[in-house]
């Protein structure tokens, strides 16, 4: 069940690991590659150190931990945010060692510091962020809404494309659709997928049935459809008319494709998605182009040789959805005694 923090419960007169402890309530909240919340967490005194969970990889759709090091990225954005929104700086110091891959990063909690009106624009819709896999309306975003999120994008280092032309969103679209195919042949990709279905509402990761639109008797039967059969046609069928529905198609893209990079997509998902979601917007994504070689390049065409796409998703109108369950910050939590080494 998802225990949604309250901005009064804030320690403000506790120790720094109180409050650490409280912050990452909403770094949990962050969206990530099928829900599989891939982050550990490690507080010593003022600081806490972000490490990737390389037990929570998908190793056919993810070989290289890239979609998880975005999550990771994510949960980063998340919790400077609410650092800040809650009247501190966040020192943040980004793969501070690469002899450890899984350090992602190590982030200080610092002297007050006032909020400013996005931190605290963005902060208010951290607990009202949740992925939408239904229908969406038939309505357009306004373009100073999409410029803002190309702004959010920017401001981490990272780029945001949309399908401008009904050419660029039939390629997209085709994409998406052959990416489902290809993938759908293979039985270890079924296999990861079908890993992170969840068939009750009791697992704390992983994608409920019920937010697939799925019943409790086809929510059990669905993970098994889903690694031992090849249902890529049918899957193709719905995302591609999922796709063609989509009032906006975008595609999230960095300057190099590196952990750096990666980390960076996360931190401007994270940004765009929360700006989006003030103005009503909600979102949805389609990994299958990024995920299988033959659809990326096509889709780095269409971005530019000089970027490398991260996401693609969908933008839209849509009534609320619920939550997707999260694991709890003491299952994702440790804390170091202040004088021992952080655990290597």
């Amino acid at each position: 069940m998802l225990n949604t923090p309250h901005i009064t419960d804030f320690p403000r007169t506790g120790s720094p690991e109180e409050q650490l402890r409280f912050l990452l309530r909403y770094a949990i909240l962050a969206p990530s590659s099928h829900n599989s919340q891939p982050w550990l967490w490690q507080i010593e005194g003022d600081e806490v150190t972000l490490r990737a969970d390389f037990k929570r990889a998908m190793p056919n759709l993810d070989p290289n931990h890239r979609e998880l090091i975005m999550s990771c990225g994510a949960a980063l954005q998340h919790l400077c945010l609410a650092i800040r929104a809650f009247g501190y700086a966040a020192l943040v110091h980004t793969l501070p060692d690469r002899s450890q891959p899984d350090l992602l990063a190590r982030v200080r909690l610092s002297a007050p510091r006032p909020a400013t009106a996005n931190d605290e624009l963005l902060f208010r819709f951290i607990t009202k962020r949740h992925t939408h896999r239904g229908h969406f309306e038939d309505k357009p975003l306004p373009c100073e809404l999409l410029n803002a999120l190309q702004q959010q994008c920017e401001f981490e280092g990272a780029a945001l494309h949309f399908a401008q032309t009904s050419e660029d969103r039939d390629s997209i679209v085709g994409l998406v659709e052959r990416g489902d195919l290809i993938q759908n042949r293979d039985p270890g990709s079924r296999r990861d997928i079908a890993d992170w279905i969840a068939p009750t509402e009791n697992r704390p990761d992983g994608i409920p049935a019920s937010a697939l639109g799925l019943g409790d008797l086809m929510g059990h039967i669905a993970p098994l459809a889903q690694r031992y059969l090849d249902r890529g046609e049918v899957i193709a069928a719905r995302d591609k008319k999922i796709a063609s529905n989509a009032p906006v198609l975008a595609v999230l893209s960095t300057s190099e494709d590196t952990p750096q990079g990666w980390l960076a997509a996360g931190q401007a998902l994270g940004r765009l998605l929360l700006r989006a979601r003030a103005e009503g917007v909600w979102a949805s994504f389609f990994s299958q182009p990024i995920q299988v070689n033959e659809p990326w390049f096509q889709l780095r065409h269409m971005t530019g040789v000089h970027h490398f796409p991260q996401l693609v998703f969908r933008l839209g109108y849509a009534d609320p959805v619920a939550a997707t369950p999260r694991r709890s910050v003491d299952e994702v939590t440790t804390v170091v005694p202040i004088g021992e080494p952080i655990e290597a």
